[in-house]
């Protein structure tokens, strides 16, 4: 399998290479592009943020009940998912900011058929990329994945002008049988070529013994059809992390935890234009329509700056371009920045256990000693009339 990080393209750090990486572009110059696109929107392209790629909820519905769920699914009987009416008025929202590219998310989008089906001709009307599905591969049945495939493509998923779009299948905790991950993997590498398809394997590690099952699923592949397509699927290997978002689950119970002030030094700069490895900056819309400027399983709460199914896109995005903290750490490449506002006394002697644990620590003590407040509270209800002629571009992003 291709390791997670392989072709990282950073803007104005190295040329890029078309269909190089997991999340590979289809232009070297697909930065001139995205400035354009924000440009046409009445942005500012040099704002300290605007994002690459929104990660869309879908749905809060799953048959599946992972106990370490990162998005915090709900049972089918529990779940929403989103309205045809509010997908066509959230991608009227997208287009409003130039947004490049969406990752489909849930829950899990196929309980949604019909929305996903909705949510792919919309934005492939509007020409914003799909550049990534995630999948528990539901439906990898032999009946199900050559239909499903081809209803994928009819309805625009490698439609795409920017990015190669990105198949994601998750396992860990899913109970879909390997056979079907496995038949849907088979059927992508051999009916797509790179070019037209990227394909990438999710592993949340079991909690317990932090094993994955990807070796397992490479048995099943190899036992069905013969040697695992290495050159071809890529990894995204996860460990099991705190979820603010999630009530009631279980403290992460990890050793050796690590002092704030390291998980500040070897941050990666989020906020920085980049594609290949990753596809950033990345952002979060919950169903509900909140929106955080990480998209992080663990993004602290604290980096919602508003709803795109209660006020303008380009109202939230502006407040996001007015958070001093985002400021900060855009400006310093990463938490590291916080080195100027947070002493090291808190940095050295406080631990935690990830990056985005550090990240909401870091908020707090950001807040408080400069007396901003980062994020917003949750937005009043404004009538759907009035929000639909205010999602036009009329001014620029501060």
């Amino acid at each position: 399998m291709i390791k997670e990080g392989s072709y990282l393209f950073v803007e104005g750090q190295r040329t890029v290479e078309p269909y190089r990486g997991k999340y590979a572009v289809k232009v070297p110059d697909v930065f001139d592009r995205v400035r354009q696109g924000w440009t046409a929107a009445g942005l500012d392209p040099d704002s300290p943020y605007l994002p690459m790629r929104i990660e869309m909820e879908l749905t809060t519905k799953c048959n599946d009940t992972c106990q370490t769920c990162g998005m915090g699914a709900l049972p089918l009987a529990e779940g929403r998912t989103l309205t045809d009416g509010q997908l066509r008025f959230l991608l009227d929202q997208f287009t409003s900011i130039g947004l490049p590219s969406l990752a489909i998310t849930g829950g899990e989008p196929f309980t949604a058929w019909r929305a996903l089906l909705v949510l792919l001709e919309g934005a492939r009307d509007r020409g914003i990329d799909i550049s990534k599905l995630t999948t528990n591969g539901i439906w990898g049945t032999s009946r199900r994945c050559g239909p499903v495939f081809e209803r994928l493509e009819k309805a625009g998923f490698l439609d795409a002008h920017l990015f190669v779009p990105l198949l994601m299948l998750s396992i860990g905790e899913q109970t879909t049988p390997l056979e079907d991950v496995a038949r849907i993997l088979h059927h992508a590498v051999t009916h797509y070529t790179d070019k037209e398809l990227n394909v990438a394997v999710s592993s949340l590690a079991d909690p317990a013994t932090r094993e994955h099952k990807v070796d397992e699923l490479m048995a099943v592949y190899e036992k069905a059809y013969g040697g695992f397509p290495h050159d071809r699927v890529h990894s995204t290997m996860r460990v099991y992390l705190n979820n603010e978002r999630l009530d009631g689950q279980a403290p992460v119970n990890r050793p050796g935890q690590t002092p704030v002030s390291r998980w500040m030094d070897h941050c990666f700069d989020c906020f920085a234009p980049t594609v290949g490895a990753y596809i950033l900056p990345t952002s979060l819309m919950k169903q509900d329509g909140c929106w955080y400027s990480c998209a992080a399983f663990n993004v602290p709460e604290k980096l919602a700056f508003g709803n795109f199914l209660r006020e303008p896109a380009r109202d939230v995005l502006a407040r996001a371009n007015d958070s001093a903290y985002i400021a900060r750490v855009r400006a310093g490449r990463g938490l590291k920045a916080l080195h100027d506002v947070v002493p090291s006394s808190y940095t050295k002697n406080t631990t935690c256990t990830s990056f985005c644990d550090s990240c909401a620590l870091l908020i707090g003590q950001h807040d408080a000693i400069t007396g901003e407040k980062t994020g917003h509270p949750p937005a009043p209800v404004i009538p759907a009339a009035s929000l639909l002629t205010r999602v036009q571009p009329t001014g620029s992003a501060q």
